[in-house]
């Protein structure tokens, strides 16, 4: 093994491999790495899925939600249209060092058209729709509706600012 790995640091015979090692001056091979096929999930007559979405999402971490009924949804705290209700969405609590945009690279790779993509901080959220979604144009009215409907979602404390929050404090 060893005069091996020291005839490949020298030039001699290298046997192509697939894990991308090349000898320097050497030609690759013409076909060592494969491209990446797209690949349609496979919907049963039934439709979409969420059990297929759910295991490529185990593989990146543990996935905690995906259908929900109306009174889980309550009780987590989400928002009433969710798509977690029709069973189209999944949360994933990401493994250390794994990134939420290499889940939806994945999920996008093997056919999976987005209609959420949300990186949620402890969590990835993702909801899927049937075929490729158009962007919404929004007007500004539109969006800020929607900003006045997130404000009943967050609650904001503000503190009195100063060394020992004397002011204003008892």
């Amino acid at each position: 093994m060893l005069a091996g790995l020291i005839a490949m640091m020298l030039g001699e015979a290298a046997a192509p491999t697939d894990f991308g090692v090349r000898v320097v001056g050497a030609r690759p091979p013409a076909a060592v790495v494969k491209p990446v096929a797209f690949v349609r999930p496979r919907i049963g007559a039934a439709g979409f899925r969420i059990e297929a979405a759910a295991q490529i999402g185990a593989l990146f971490g543990r996935v905690t939600s995906t259908r929900r009924s109306v009174e889980h949804n309550r009780r987590v705290g989400g928002v009433p249209n969710s798509w977690h209700l029709s069973g189209r969405a999944m949360d994933i609590a990401r493994r250390p060092g794994v990134s939420h945009a290499a889940i939806a690279a994945e999920l996008r790779r093997r056919g999976y058209f987005l209609q959420e993509s949300l990186d949620e901080g402890d969590h990835s959220h993702f909801a899927f729709a049937d075929g490729p979604v158009r962007l919404r144009v929004r007007s500004s009215a539109d969006q800020l509706a929607e900003v006045h409907r997130e404000a009943d979602y967050f609650r904001f404390m503000l503190a009195p600012s100063g060394a020992s929050g004397k002011r204003g404090m008892r």
